[in-house]
């Protein structure tokens, strides 16, 4: 028996990631037999082609041909474009989109031949570390990304995102139409075709990890469409479905289009168990955190699988997987330290849930770990996948890395703790930490009182300066728009984005009202009023705070976004969603401060 790991579009191209690696790694150490399948670098490898572009951009050009004496007699206007149709909205903004793209001066024909050396580019271990043929590469990506999206418009692909149509909300009902409706839907096609010339006859189960927004209708179009064409044991997992666990037990039909089964919260133990049942011929019942159908018709949930032990976990595996395929010249292979947040306190927060609880590996069991993948991959650079890792523990990985002698590169996320401490970040640095991503969050205290940071506020701007001083690249997360904050509050939060000298690539958020955070439970006390269900897919509200509604807080953050991309777009990574992965490739070849002072010639277009 054998069980099939796919990671389906759409998710960052850059580097693999550590959902299968993880689960095929427990299921090895079980006598189990898995396997991974990387579909969303299948996808960009496979779209990101000449003949693609072009293609898109004939379609494109052949409805708005088409479209155009309809578009010119319904015209798009704001005060009627409510009283349309959903199929007349949705060729409206299509058309608007390609209108656009004349304007833009875009030539299709010039981005088709430069789409595949711009992904050698990305691939290439010379050319990806000239930062003019990087950027300029990254560029025409986007560029041909664009295109590609054109016949599907108001639906885009980008690098770091799939943006769903939003002429349709994230019900049930409405995520079926589009994963069924191939003109609304372009991973329909792709999938349809990449299913019939690929075999999954071998697969007893198909698990689907399903983990952001971006991910549900791919992820639910390949999981229609394997539950239709093939035997396996349909099952989803990942932090997504683990969100919207409350409304898929409501709707029976799901289980009956999209999968089998549904796995809650951490796979380690709970995935290997179902693997043991359907081998076996065992019930459903005695699984662990599953959601499934049963023979009545009925939704039942299994218990909470057992907690984990951080130590008993076996090495990730990446076995099978080819490197070359992903946008990186070098692999960054991602590592987890621990599971959950030893904080978990912050109010806006969601990262961690369907964690049971925070534990942490040994530093020895960790860095055995390390060392095992440095030596059976011959890689060198890592991302530790934590929420946050205390700064006492991080202060001994360090110790035992270098210690072993552990020639490594290495980055995460940290909270801003006292406890980083010049000479803990100068440990770090020397263990190979080039790069951390600090929540800074907001500059006023009353706001991070708010948001329940639990940390020490006039701290943040000397640990900055330590770890410049030691060498480190430091990229800061803010978050604006929490309920209650002033726009003077809020200003001076924007004052401290500006601090080149300090932060040296930001990550500014706005605050989405979660559905799984703890300030669902507290939107009274914060004077949030008006709160409208996004769908039951969607893992987040919209809401008003003393009359200021969501998406006036989301312009006013995307305004200030362009306009500080546009006045540092001649650096290296002044705002980045994404990049961190190459942002520790370029800081461990060249150094922090020569990637922060370096200046492009290359002129950056797409904010």
């Amino acid at each position: 028996m054998k069980t099939l790991f796919i990671i389906p579009p759409q998710w960052y191209p850059m580097n693999p990631y550590l959902s299968a690696a993880q689960l095929i790694g427990q299921f090895k150490a079980k006598g189990l037999e898995a396997e991974a399948k990387d579909l969303n670098i299948e996808f960009f490898n496979d779209i990101l082609k000449k003949e693609k572009v072009l293609e898109a951009a004939e379609q494109a050009k052949a409805f708005f041909e088409e479209f155009r004496p309809e578009a010119e007699k319904n015209g798009c206007c704001e005060e009627k474009f409510h009283t349309y149709s959903r199929e007349l909205q949705t060729k409206l903004l299509r058309f608007v989109a390609y209108t656009d793209f004349l304007k833009s001066g875009l030539d299709a024909d010039e981005i088709a031949d430069k789409v595949e050396e711009a992904v050698s580019v990305m691939k290439d271990a010379e050319k990806f570390y000239n930062p003019e043929m990087l950027f300029e590469a990254k560029d025409v990506l986007k560029d041909a990304l664009k295109i590609i999206s054109l016949p599907f418009m108001p639906s885009r692909i980008m690098l770091d995102n799939f943006i769903a149509n939003p002429v349709y909300t994230y019900n049930y009902d409405d995520i079926r139409l589009q994963v069924d409706d191939a003109g609304l839907n372009m991973f329909a096609d792709y999938f349809d075709k990449k299913i019939e010339i690929e075999d999954y006859s071998g697969y007893s189960i198909i698990g689907i990890s399903i983990f952001d927004l971006s991910q549900v209708i791919p992820g639910l179009t390949l999981a229609k469409y394997l539950k239709e064409r093939t035997d396996a044991h349909i099952t989803l997992g990942g932090n997504y479905i683990y969100k919207i666990r409350d409304s898929l037990k409501k709707i029976p039909e799901f289980f009956d289009i999209f999968c089998d089964s549904v796995q809650l919260g951490d796979g380690e133990i709970a995935a290997v168990r179902l693997a043991e049942i359907i081998r076996d011929g065992g019930s459903f019942e005695d699984a662990y955190s599953l959601i499934y159908k049963n023979a009545d018709g009925e939704v039942r949930e299994t218990p909470t699988a057992p907690l984990l032990d951080m130590d008993a976990l076996a090495p990730p595996c990446f076995d099978g997987y080819d490197f070359g395929k992903y946008f990186s010249a070098e692999t960054v292979l991602p590592v987890q330290l621990s599971k959950s947040c030893y904080w978990a306190k912050c109010t806006f927060c969601d990262f961690y849930t369907g964690q049971q609880c925070f534990d942490i590996k040994s530093v020895g069991h960790a860095v055995d770990e390390i060392e095992a993948l440095v030596n059976k991959y011959g890689l060198k650079h890592f991302i530790f996948v934590d929420e946050a890792v205390p700064p006492k523990y991080y202060d001994k990985l360090a110790t035992e890395i270098i210690r072993r002698g552990l020639k490594i590169y290495f980055y995460s996320f940290a909270r801003m703790e006292k406890g980083f401490t010049k000479e803990v970040l100068q440990n770090l640095y020397n263990a190979g930490a080039r790069m951390f991503s600090w929540g800074y969050e907001a500059e006023s205290e009353r706001v991070m009182t708010l948001l329940n940071k639990g940390i020490d506020c006039s701290y943040r701007k000397t640990l900055l300066q330590y770890a410049m001083d030691v060498g480190l690249w430091n990229q800061c997360t803010f978050l604006l728009g929490y309920p209650g904050e002033t726009p003077e509050e809020t200003e001076a939060t924007k004052k401290v984005i500006w601090n080149r000298e300090l932060i040296h690539s930001c990550t500014p958020s706005n605050f989405a009202l979660k559905k799984n955070a703890l300030l669902i439970n507290e939107t009274d006390d914060a004077g949030i009023r008006n709160i409208a269900d996004n769908g039951e897919f969607h893992i987040s509200c919209t809401y008003v705070v003393d009359g200021k509604a969501t998406q006036n807080i989301k312009k006013d953050r995307m305004d200030f976004q362009v306009d500080f991309l546009k006045k540092t777009a001649d650096s290296l990574w002044s705002l980045d969603f994404t990049d961190t992965d190459h942002i520790l490739l370029y800081t461990s070849r060249y150094g922090a401060k020569w990637v922060r002072e370096y200046r492009l010639n290359y002129k950056k277009h797409n904010f």
